[in-house]
């Protein structure tokens, strides 16, 4: 990198507002400095383009020297110092300076009443900052692509001026307003004198020309206005790149939502095709279309209803009706006929079931049952009478089943049985 060298920089820029003080004095704000490239005319009409990094003018060091400065009307022919001073000042910046978006802002206070009146006459519209720099002159390009001839570093404010409308009309003033062709001036401080008029921007002889790059092409403009059209350019570019990001994210969502689209629609044909098979077997069912029925489903279903009906059989009375009542409901009135009172509430139906079953059983295997298989089986008579009890007893179950007769109740069977205990023979012992 090639050594740096202390130079003096001077850039213009619009005054943005101002408003008038209590004691009279107007405040102008204005940016004073910018970051990115710019072009400076030399006193022979030579042109130079400069690269000024943002990281060097949002420098706290270089923000500083722009707070509490003297304000001129017109740069002074001299940098600025206690002696001299009192001879240009009409007024000071401000001590609030910050940066933002690329610009260094700040507010200048007028106090010099003459000076005021030609503000307010619009004899002056700009601001332009005199500062020096340590110029790097090592060529080379910015992040954005643009080409420089050096760098400048460590800038350091030394007074900021008031100057008068742009000597090229209001287009050069919109430039100005949008930072895009500064009318800056490199000086050499050589060539000042201590002492004359105020220093204004020098013209050339001939218009300084700049070379602009497009689409690989490289055009020669007025440097004002090859400025303006790579300012255009990067805007261009940015539009470009937000545009195509914004179409990336569209994209994006389309294919998101023709997912959704097409997972709905196969659900939909999916939902439809089971609407389709319930109607069809409503149909079926509607039209008494049973042929589907499964055969040994149905045996198993009838055998499981009659061994059922047949193991409560002696809970009910001969007159109860089977019809129509589901299983946990028989287990829960045979649970009633049985203890004579209701189950709880919360009884599950395999408890109920468990009681149901456990006193027939017990009942079943009852000792006037033992007594009845212990008989001789040689009385031939006894066994006659046990068959025809027995058969009396089956053709009762049969009854039950078809629902037109019931069997006696146990308590009445066990009654029944004692009352005619008499009638059958005694067994011998031993």
């Amino acid at each position: 990198m090639a050594s740096s060298s202390p130079v003096q920089r001077y850039d213009f820029a619009p005054i943005t507002k101002s408003e008038t003080t209590a004691e009279g004095y107007l405040r102008v704000w204005c940016r004073a400095a910018r970051t990115g490239t710019q072009l400076y005319r030399r006193a022979d009409g030579s042109q130079v383009r400069e690269y000024r990094p943002p990281e060097e003018v949002s420098k706290p060091e270089s923000l500083a020297t722009f707070g509490m400065k003297p304000t001129t009307w017109g740069h002074p022919p001299v940098l600025l110092d206690a002696e001299n001073t009192k001879n240009y000042q009409i007024g000071y910046s401000g001590s609030q300076v910050r940066f933002n978006d690329g610009f260094v802002e700040v507010a200048l206070v007028v106090t010099d009443k003459d000076y005021i009146d030609k503000i307010q006459r619009k004899d002056a519209t700009e601001v332009s900052a005199g500062y020096s720099v340590d110029f790097d002159p090592t060529p080379g390009f910015t992040p954005e692509g643009e080409e420089y001839s050096g760098v400048q570093r460590n800038i350091r404010v030394n007074h900021i001026a008031i100057v008068p409308r742009g000597r090229a009309g209001p287009e050069v003033r919109l430039l100005l307003d949008r930072m895009d062709a500064a009318d800056a001036v490199a000086i050499d401080p050589s060539l000042t004198s201590s002492q004359g008029s105020a220093l204004q921007p020098s013209s050339p002889a001939s218009p300084v020309m700049a070379t602009v790059k497009l689409d690989g092409l490289e055009i020669d403009l007025p440097a004002e206005a090859a400025g303006a059209v790579q300012s255009f350019a990067r805007d261009m570019e940015r539009q470009l790149t937000a545009l195509t990001t914004e179409r990336d994210n569209l994209a994006a969502r389309v294919d998101s939502l023709q997912g959704d689209l097409d997972s709905a629609t196969y659900e939909k044909e999916a939902a439809e095709g089971r609407a389709d098979a319930l109607e069809e077997r409503l149909g079926e069912l509607e039209s008494g279309d049973s042929s589907r029925i499964d055969t040994a489903e149905l045996d198993q279903l009838v055998a499981a209803r009659l061994a059922t009906l047949q193991k409560l059989a002696p809970a009910f009375n001969e007159d109860f009706k089977f019809d129509g009542i589901d299983d946990d409901t028989l287990y829960t009135e045979a649970f009633k006929n049985l203890t004579g009172s209701a189950p709880r509430e919360d009884a599950e139906p395999a408890y109920i079931q468990g009681v149901v079953e456990g006193i027939l059983a017990a009942r079943a295997d009852s000792p006037e049952d033992e007594d009845e298989e212990g008989e001789d089986p040689e009385d031939e008579d006894t066994e006659d009478s046990d068959d025809e009890a027995r058969g009396d007893s089956t053709e009762n179950l049969r009854d039950a089943l078809r629902g037109t007769r019931q069997a006696a109740s146990p308590l009445e069977t066990y009654r029944a049985r004692q009352a005619d205990a008499w009638k059958r023979p005694l067994t011998a012992t031993k």
